[in-house]
């Protein structure tokens, strides 16, 4: 398999004092609003200290390399962005080592996550089932909600999927089994619920 690494290079030339010419690469195309903030900043930077402050501060970065040779007034620094698995209530978004970090407009739309929710690794597993179950009707995961009133409601494509307080095992080998004959039987219905403990309701139309 071939792995291509994407650099985009911006070369910014700051008059300070100590006449610093700093040289930022990311290692991922520039998506956050905070990104571009963190970009015009570097006019206001005076010293390497305040260089460092700023790369600290910022939640989205994920690791960085600042390189200075002694006596030098040129700066390098080699940027690697957090990647975003979900936005969470439009608050944070959460990495896939379900890392927070402060939500900030982008040109990329993402998962949207929305409720109370004290165990982020169940969206993990809501994700993966989506990812895995084989079936030509469904595409795209749109939505995960939780309500402390109704459970689980997660959206592919257009058809809501209520499933209840509880994730489990037969929830999702229910839910398996219920796409594969919508899958066989070429149907795409607007509501699965898989509340009831005698089986499972579907709602065409």
């Amino acid at each position: 398999m071939l792995h291509f690494r994407y650099l985009l290079i911006f070369f910014y030339s700051i008059n300070t004092s100590a006449q610093l010419n700093i040289e930022v690469t990311f290692e991922d195309p520039i998506e956050f609003e905070s990104q571009l903030k963190f970009i015009e900043s570097l006019d206001d930077m005076g010293s390497v200290k305040s260089l460092k402050n700023a790369l600290e501060n910022q939640e989205w970065i994920d690791s960085y390399i600042l390189n200075r040779i002694p006596f030098d007034d040129n700066i390098e620094v080699y940027i690697s962005s957090k990647k975003p698995l979900f936005n969470l209530n439009n608050e944070f978004y959460v990495d896939y080592d379900l890392d927070k970090f402060s939500y900030s407009a982008s040109n990329r739309s993402y998962l949207r996550v929305n409720g109370d929710i004290s165990n982020l690794s169940d969206i993990i597993n809501l994700i993966e089932f989506a990812n895995e179950v084989d079936n030509n009707i469904f595409n795209k995961l749109e939505l995960i909600e939780y309500s402390h009133i109704f459970g689980w409601l997660i959206v592919l494509d257009q058809t809501e999927i209520k499933l209840g307080k509880e994730i489990t095992n037969k929830k999702f080998k229910l839910l398996e089994e219920t796409i594969e004959y919508l899958d066989i039987n070429n149907k795409i219905p607007s509501m699965i619920d898989l509340r009831y403990k005698d089986g499972v309701a579907i709602k065409n139309g």
